[in-house]
């Protein structure tokens, strides 16, 4: 979790979650005053990406490599992204964003395949749609358990003054806004592999920026996906889950892609 702005590929973004390096362009909508950090949109970095036409204006989409989207959501000052990563048989879902509005139905126009969601970690703002999802494979700790009971004060903090950039989603309520309890599925360890059909994700465990942190490799493809472990912009890491002395980054010989001839 961390609340700035740069950016660069959020993950790409302000670059929240990526080391897949990609996205942004945000519509404006009209509003009283602008927050500082609203006036840096769209980010320049988006231009060369691909953006996917989806119904619901919260959100932008960028398709960042073959059957890899980027799910950006623009008009909140976390400028989250979340990763749909489609196989031949099913999908991942890299984290889950605010909350605000409907990721699911922002999948569903995506891919018909059934979704596994992992979370690249479980701050409020990145396991805010679980809820709405069936699979969630995450790590064994005790962190990601007592998350899974979902909050209300970290979530208020996102809709507070300056955070939000132009209109919030019609029927959306900032005042009842929390984090919603999601179920997990099963548990996932460092060194699995997520079979999506034609494509296969590994897990490995960053942990340093919470206990339950990981990035995915996609090692075919030569893809790292890697949620607020890494991206080009402040960080927020004086919480009292980070451990700075813990190996947040893998290890270079771990990230070897496959040879292609």
């Amino acid at each position: 979790m961390h609340r700035t702005v740069s950016v660069s590929i959020k993950q790409p973004l302000r670059l929240k979650s990526l080391t897949f390096f990609a996205l942004s362009i945000p519509v404006l909508f009209s509003q009283t005053k602008i927050p500082e950090w609203c006036r840096a949109l769209p980010r320049p970095e988006y231009k060369v990406l691909q953006r996917v036409p989806i119904s619901d204006r919260w959100f932008e989409v960028y398709k960042v490599a073959p059957a890899v989207f980027a799910i950006y959501e623009p008009h909140q000052s976390e400028e989250v992204i979340s990763y749909l990563i489609v196989g031949d048989k099913r999908a991942a879902l890299f984290d889950t964003g605010m909350g605000i509005s409907d990721l699911k139905k922002v999948t569903s126009e995506l891919t018909r395949l059934p979704i596994v969601v992992l979370n690249s970690h479980t701050h409020n703002d990145h396991v805010g749609d679980n809820w709405r999802f069936d699979t969630i494979y995450a790590m064994d700790t005790d962190f990601t358990r007592e998350n899974a009971r979902g909050s209300r004060e970290d979530a208020q903090a996102e809709v507070g003054p300056g955070q939000i950039c132009g209109k919030l989603p019609k029927g959306f309520d900032p005042k009842t806004y929390s984090t919603r309890p999601w179920k997990i599925t099963a548990y996932t360890h460092d060194g699995d592999r997520i079979d999506l059909g034609g494509r296969s994700l590994e897990v490995i465990a960053t942990p340093g920026h919470t206990p339950d942190a990981i990035s995915l490799f996609d090692r075919t493809s030569g893809l790292l996906f890697t949620g607020d472990t890494y991206y080009p912009a402040p960080i927020w890491l004086y919480r009292p889950e980070t451990d700075l002395e813990a190996p947040m980054l893998p290890r270079s010989a771990d990230l070897q892609p496959l040879s292609r001839k």
